[in-house]
């Protein structure tokens, strides 16, 4: 059986199965959650490590499941976007929350931009929920080779209702033989570094998937040994064509 084929029957499974496997897993973070909360008596201090153990790997299993079934979705255009108006900068500052604990541990600083076309706060019209999946994908990719220096997140108002939005880093690059496989689903590289997220090949395909779907377009725009930089180009107004999203993304 070939690698797509395999690809394939999984994916066929995710769709079949993913309610399914989602209900066990809320049990147990329910249950951890009570256990962690005394409901059964209080833990001990062992007790206590074990559980909290248990809490995040019920929890990063969630999140991997969650990846797999939205990115089948995103995938064959079955995502619907629901778009709103909000402060991109204050949205980008939230997201980058639940990396800064990593950052500060490794001395990295994150540094967030935002230039609109007014002088008030810049105001972004987008699918909040599949941005901020998209821009916490590109920052922990930054996150997992940059282990000094900084992560820069800029996003500046285009002319034609578009938003560039790209993470630099200063980590090690992506290698050469590696450029052309990161757009792959469940692909990961050799040595890759391990960080705590839900990672599992996901990442930047899904992240491509959604952009893809708002509509927009996701891209590497270069790499080296200073450092790699992803950008993403979303429309702000449906009805663009592809090939408006990719003129403006060659630039």
């Amino acid at each position: 059986m070939s690698g797509s084929e395999i690809t394939a029957n999984f994916t066929l499974l995710l769709r079949k199965m993913g309610h399914d496997m989602r209900v066990p897993l809320n049990t147990l973070i329910s249950t951890s959650d009570m256990l962690a909360q005394g409901v059964y008596d209080p833990l001990t201090p062992k007790q206590a490590k074990a559980n909290a153990r248990l809490q995040r790997s019920s929890q990063r299993l969630l999140a991997m499941l969650d990846d797999f079934v939205t990115y089948v979705k995103a995938d064959a255009g079955e995502l619907d976007v629901s778009r709103t108006e909000f402060n991109l900068t204050e949205k980008l500052e939230l997201w980058s929350q639940p990396m800064q604990p990593l950052l500060n541990e490794q001395g990295v600083q994150l540094q967030i931009a935002v230039s609109g076309t007014e002088a008030e706060a810049p105001l972004i019209s987008s699918d909040e929920t599949l941005l901020k999946r998209i821009m916490q994908a590109l920052v922990w990719n930054a996150v997992s080779f940059t282990t000094s220096g900084a992560i820069h997140v800029t996003a500046e108002a285009q002319a034609g209702a578009q938003w560039l939005i790209c993470v630099r880093d200063t980590g090690t690059g992506i290698p050469a033989d590696d450029v052309p496989h990161i757009f792959e689903p469940f692909w990961r590289g050799e040595g890759r570094p391990q960080v705590p997220t839900a990672g599992a090949g996901l990442g930047l395909p899904l992240a491509q998937a959604l952009a893809r779907i708002m509509p927009g377009h996701l891209w590497l725009k270069e790499t080296s040994v200073l450092g790699t930089c992803f950008c993403v180009m979303l429309e702000q107004s449906h009805g663009a064509s592809d090939d408006q999203v990719l003129a403006h993304a060659r630039y």
